[in-house]
């Protein structure tokens, strides 16, 4: 099976992808979303893959990719969640749960079928740990679940629906600088923690 990896930057989750992969045996190759379109669409198809993963994706894959290939996109985000600031917004928010949603590629942006969600408690840590360890832990055991039905003739992702109970995620803008702001004289000591934690510069999404 021919796996192409399409990630903005070659980050840690994209290498655990790779070696993931390419220890179990799969043929795997990746190729870069920058601003040259032109060039990723000709690596896509020189390398003819089977599927595509994003697993660390900062900008919209053109739709001549998706409307041709199977394209699945790691989301940090539990079901029904979009926007680029995802995980921000949980430890500012305080969520005592949190997860990944493994998503199929669409016009909109984290609005497409949901092939596997994972969720795990949050712990009172830095972005970044909680990216390295829960993130990305619940991203690989997406990825091989999906992998397990991925040629099923009888399984349907899940189209989302905000109507069903277990959709708690919405749509959440981009986290500003002034959402990060900490008012000394009201902000309780949780909260302004949870303002620096969602804020130590780990890779974004």
């Amino acid at each position: 099976m021919r796996i192409l990896l399409i990630s903005s930057a070659f980050s840690g989750l994209t290498q655990r992808f790779y070696m993931e992969l390419d220890d179990a045996g799969f043929l795997i190759s990746v190729e870069l979303h920058s601003v040259d379109i032109a060039q990723l669409l000709e690596g896509v198809s020189l390398f003819k893959p089977d599927l595509i993963l994003c697993p660390f994706l900062t900008r919209h894959l053109p739709k001549e990719i998706y409307e041709n290939y199977k394209c699945l996109i790691v989301h940090p985000g539990i079901k029904g969640d979009r926007g680029p600031s995802s995980l921000d917004w949980a430890i500012q928010n305080g969520e005592q749960e949190w997860g990944v949603s493994l998503l199929e590629a669409a016009e909109e942006m984290d609005a497409g079928d949901i092939w596997r969600p994972k969720t795990f408690p949050m712990r009172q840590a830095t972005k970044s740990s909680i990216f390295y360890r829960e993130v990305t832990q619940a991203a690989v055991d997406c990825l091989w679940e999906a992998l397990t039905y991925f040629d099923a003739a009888d399984f349907k992702p899940e189209m989302q629906d905000y109507s069903k109970p277990d959709y708690k995620g919405k749509l959440q803008p981009s986290l500003k600088q002034q959402d990060r702001a900490i008012n000394w004289k009201t902000d309780k000591t949780d909260e302004i923690l949870r303002r620096i934690n969602a804020a130590d510069g780990s890779p974004g999404y």
